[in-house]
């Protein structure tokens, strides 16, 4: 059997002799079954950093020249790569023999004579060995030797080799997300603020690729990861497109509605639903939802959805209702109030949704928006039967068409001001719906008489156009009645209450109780208005004063007989002045209608329980009440009455009607903890909504979204905008990782980023 000697020394008293491989199955060091195992190469590794070689009796020798020369054992200390065969007396080199191949560097200049021939010319070997050990390939082959007694096991290389992989895919599925949140950035920034998105032309060479595009081209002048991606990412994954676009409002309005919904749940919740119509004369429905927050101690106001109506029937209605509310997992059973208008559709007792609604649950409580019965008074009381008022409010609108509808006509309504030091007071128009806003038309009439008299006066004079003329001298005519003067300072001070009064009913976080109280304090100061004469006198003299100053002629009173029919004249009445005159039959009507407008249209099913907890907050309950709190809020009546005794003994609780009362009882009740009854009541009770503002502040946002230019938007689209643009704190709470995860998970096989 052929041997091959180790080529480092090693002492000869261990008696270590090693055997390696026959070198006629390793002469060919290209075949990978030839080669030696790792433990074989790693014991021989520890053999070759010995100190000495093993000895041989005898080196066979050969004659070179006149001298015999042989194997000389001290070349292994000078040469650690060295190894000798006994049987073809031929030295070789071992990493050069076991790894010729390994490298694939320069192995076209293999030394033979060191890996397959043997070495022997023993006269010039040191130098020769030396010429062997400086080439490039036995460098290299050196170096992959090192490298395989150094290196890992292939399990070990695998691992790591997936490590690195998955850490590389982790590090692309970060930078992808990272791209993701400044697209989401950009996103919530437009939609937020109600902006458009798109423009004409699209294209990279385009000016008016709209603002999302031009948003993003700002970003990546100073942003190196959406530069990079843009730059140099796949174009098919820029994920810029409309749909891209789409996805993300798409996306963010989920988040949104999951998270109202893990706020909401288990939780007894109001609904409050009003309709419109856009500018695509599409028929839509926003629905807000209402409910007690503890962190808060208030009740707080979400808009869940806006939701187009093909049927404005009540059968449509409540369906879509419907829809809306079990996306967020509510039942009809935990709803405790609707709030609608006042439409047939929506309050028919018999037909209508509070109907319908009541069906599923019989304690849901009906309210009327007390905005809406607000309107209703003012409209009913300034109709057409008292003609004094019905002709102010016709020469206020004819007033402000006339003058706002040129812009040359306001010009010299702003020079005259100017000239006379006087601050202008933007003419309002008479809104339609909401009569309450009358006010500030009135008020600006009446800051601006004396200009508005000298710019109509001016343009009369110098218009080109007869029928110019003609409308400037009959308003001219209107303004300088007496008329007119007296209903413009008998309604400004009554609109002005009814100002304050609408403008309470609007906010969001107002109750039942406060909102009565605050109708109930309106129609005290009517009757108040109504038996002071001392107040109607003043009010008189001031028209008489602003008559005599722009020299107003005051009409005199009609004598006239008594009929003998009854039915000849609408009244027996007969005034000896025309300070009673007026009194009686404009004053007093105004105040009367207004009166009994307010007395009508709040009496509303819901009177009975404000009263009850009226009396609860002013420690003057009774035992009707105690029965009407705990059947409509499903109280324990002996623990409920106890609990209001120890109320009235805790000198914290003072009694009061207002809004802030309320607030201070439920942070009371919230700390001591044991008072679960009435802290129910009141929670239950603040649920209840008093109007459907919030919808009405919705439709105002609505019109700024869906434009004449957007008309032609997708309802889904317009339904992801709505939800980000009503509710903006919301939007910005969100986590835009939420928003990544919802965006992976829409299309997971077909997104190209890996998130």
């Amino acid at each position: 059997m052929l041997t091959f000697f180790v080529s480092h020394p090693r002492p000869i008293a261990l008696g270590f002799h090693t055997k390696l491989t026959p070198i006629d199955k390793i002469c060919d060091p290209c075949d990978p079954a030839n080669a030696l195992p790792k433990y074989q190469l790693e014991k021989k590794e520890r053999i070759m950093k010995g100190p000495f070689c093993p000895i041989l009796e005898v080196y066979p020798r050969s004659k070179f020249g006149n001298t015999l020369r042989s194997f000389n054992k001290s070349w292994y200390l000078s040469f650690d790569w060295l190894e000798y065969s006994p049987k073809l007396d031929r030295a070789f080199c071992f990493p050069c023999r076991m790894f010729v191949t390994s490298s694939g560097l320069n192995a076209g200049y293999t030394d033979l004579a060191f890996t397959q021939v043997g070495f022997k010319n023993w006269n010039n070997a040191t130098s020769k060995f030396k010429m062997h050990q400086n080439t490039k390939n036995h460098s290299h082959n050196v170096k992959a030797h090192s490298d395989f007694l150094n290196g890992k096991s292939i399990n070990i290389v695998l691992d790591d080799c997936k490590t690195l992989l998955i850490s590389q895919k982790e590090k692309q599925r970060q930078n992808n997300r990272s791209i993701m949140r400044r697209l989401i950035d950009v996103t919530l920034c437009l939609a937020k603020s109600g902006k458009p998105f798109r423009g004409h032309h699209e294209n990279m060479s385009s000016v008016s690729k709209g603002l999302f595009l031009d948003f993003i081209d700002v970003l990546k002048k100073y942003d190196n990861v959406l530069e990079n991606h843009l730059e140099k990412g796949a174009l098919n994954a820029k994920y810029l497109s409309n749909r891209i676009q789409n996805d993300l409002l798409t996306c963010i309005n989920n988040v949104m509605k999951r998270t109202i919904q893990s706020k909401i749940k288990n939780r007894t919740v109001s609904i409050m639903a009003d309709e419109t119509s856009d500018v695509g004369h599409h028929e839509q429905m926003s629905v807000i939802i209402r409910y007690f927050d503890e962190e808060k101690c208030q009740p707080i106001e979400y808009f869940i959805g806006l939701q187009r109506l093909l049927s404005v029937t009540s059968e449509a209605i409540f369906n879509s209702l419907s829809i809306q509310i079990s996306n967020l997992n509510i039942e009809w059973k935990s709803v405790i109030a609707v709030c609608f208008d006042g439409a047939s559709a929506m309050s028919g007792k018999f037909n209508g949704v509070q109907a319908k609604v009541k069906e599923l649950n019989p304690n849901i409580s009906y309210v009327h928006c007390y905005g809406h019965c607000l309107n209703l008074v003012l409209v009913d009381c300034l109709g057409s039967k008292n003609r004094v008022i019905f002709d102010f409010f016709g020469c206020v609108q004819l007033i402000y068409s006339f003058i706002e509808g040129s812009p040359s006509r306001h010009a010299v309504l702003e020079r005259i001001v100017q000239e006379t030091n006087i601050k202008l007071k933007t003419l309002k128009s008479l809104s339609t719906t909401r009569w309450a806003c009358r006010s500030e038309s009135v008020s600006a009439i009446e800051n601006n008489y004396n200009s508005l008299l000298q710019c109509l006066k001016e343009i009369s004079e110098t218009t080109t156009q007869p029928d110019v003329r003609v409308q400037a001298n009959g308003i001219i005519y209107q303004m300088k009645s007496y008329n007119f003067i007296f209903a413009l300072y008998v309604m400004k001070p009554l609109l002005a209450q009814i100002q304050i009064v609408s403008a309470k009913l609007q906010t969001s976080n107002l109750n039942l109780l406060s909102a009565v109280t605050i109708v109930q304090a309106l129609k005290k100061s009517l009757i108040s208005l109504r038996s002071d004469e001392d107040e109607y006198s003043r009010l008189y003299n001031k028209v008489l004063d602003v008559c005599n100053a722009y020299q107003i002629e005051i009409p005199n009173v009609k004598h006239r007989r008594v009929s003998n029919k009854i039915d000849n004249n609408h009244t027996q009445h007969f005034s000896l002045d025309k300070k009673s005159e007026m009194k009686t039959t404009v004053y007093y009507v105004v105040l009367d209608d207004l009166f009994n407008g307010l007395e009508n249209r709040f009496s509303q099913e819901t009177l009975n329980l404000i009263n009850s907890i009226s009396c609860m907050m002013q420690h003057k309950i009774e035992s009707l009440d105690i029965d009407i709190l705990t059947k409509k809020f499903d109280l324990h009546r002996d623990e409920f009455e106890g609990e209001l005794r120890l109320i009235r003994a805790i000198p914290d609780f003072e009694g009061g009607t207002s809004n802030n009362t309320i607030h201070k009882w439920l942070e009371k009740l919230s700390t001591l903890g044991n008072f679960i009854n009435v802290q129910k009541t009141l929670k239950l009770f603040t649920t209840i909504p008093v109007t459907t503002c919030s919808c009405e502040r919705a439709f105002s946002k609505l019109s700024l979204v869906k434009t004449k230019l957007r008309s032609q938007m997708k309802q889904n689209r317009l339904d992801s905008l709505m939800m980000i643009f009503v509710e903006q704190e919301l939007a910005s709470q969100i986590n835009p990782d939420d928003i990544i995860d919802e965006f992976k998970s829409m299309y997971p096989a077909t997104r190209r980023l890996e998130l």
